[in-house]
């Protein structure tokens, strides 16, 4: 999805209401306050999904943000932020925690908790929102970092994570899907790497990326389910480490691959069986979506799984 919304375009009775049900549909809900009246408020958005990110860039007169508390705690996705300062000043603050953002700044805050954007004058930031799953950082290792200015000054990789997701923000690269697509991994990658490495101390920033292969596999592994090539060989290039190093960790923490993506793939067949957008599809497509090429050996583990075949699990009353 692409989204470009521009103050000019909109009438000034309707442009506060429309660029607030914009911004709650394509980014997150927040309430938006202006210093000035509808007429003079100008404002150019961006809004670009690639994958499970989604990228938006802003250039607006003085405007605050506010996820009420409210708001915080609506049932949603968890999601993370990293606020990028393009021009202007801008103030962010979550818990305890307040930056002033200038110009090649960064800033993490998180869905799940209340904050405040305040853009005191013209400004122009970039908005990297990342599922928190994806991350799969440590518990409390977001909350460490939310609020805090992250600049060259006080962070090694903020030299070239701020140019660079400047660059995705700033052209049109985005525009393109496949391209999109392709940065999603990536970006989500050196997000995490900005966050461990903001850490107060090299063993506390170390810890996260070591204990979070495990819980990025299984993210991993979810998101791509529905690949025939999925493989211990596949997941462990793109995670960068070499398939015994793969099965190690994952023996460490209990968990059996194989196991695992025949268990969610057993999951999402049972659901697709008694799914009405799936009743034109056979149960060996289904299967095949899934997976599970052969039909026969389909109908065998999910009956060891389930108790039933999936044609009896199809035609069984909901």
């Amino acid at each position: 999805m692409s989204l470009v919304l521009r103050s000019d375009d909109l009438p000034p009775d309707d442009r506060i209401e429309l660029i607030r049900d914009a911004i709650w549909a394509g980014v997150l809900p927040v309430e938006i306050d202006y210093d000035r009246p509808a007429a003079d408020i100008e404002v150019l958005c961006r809004v670009v999904e690639a994958g499970p990110v989604n990228f938006s860039s802003a250039r607006s007169t003085p405007t605050m943000l506010r996820r009420t508390p409210r708001l915080a705690r609506q049932d949603h996705e968890p999601t993370v932020f990293l606020a990028v300062q393009v021009a202007g000043t801008t103030m962010v603050a979550q818990g305890d925690n307040q930056a002033v953002l200038r110009a090649g700044d960064m800033a993490v805050y998180e869905s799940t908790r209340p904050y405040t954007v305040l853009n005191t004058d013209r400004t122009e930031l970039h908005y990297f929102q990342v599922p928190r799953g994806a991350l799969a950082l440590p518990e409390g290792t977001i909350d460490a970092v939310a609020g805090l200015r992250i600049g060259p000054d006080n962070n090694a990789l903020a030299a070239v994570v701020a140019p660079y997701f400047d660059t995705l923000g700033s052209t049109d690269v985005l525009d393109h899907p496949t391209a999109a697509e392709l940065v999603a991994g990536p970006s989500i990658d050196l997000l995490r790497a900005l966050i461990t490495t903001h850490l107060a101390d090299e063993p506390a920033a170390a810890a996260p990326l070591q204990g979070s292969l495990v819980p990025r596999v299984q993210e991993y592994v979810r998101r791509h389910l529905a690949d025939r090539d999925l493989s211990a060989a596949t997941i462990a290039a793109a995670h960068h480490v070499s398939v015994r190093h793969l099965y190690a960790e994952l023996e460490r923490a209990g968990v059996g691959l194989q196991d695992t993506i025949r268990s969610l793939r057993l999951q999402e067949c049972r659901r697709a069986l008694r799914d009405p957008a799936s009743a034109h599809l056979t149960v060996s497509g289904i299967g095949a979506r899934w997976g599970f090429v052969d039909a026969s050996h389909f109908g065998r583990v999910f009956r060891r799984e389930y108790g039933m075949t999936p044609r009896e699990w199809r035609a069984a009353p909901g």
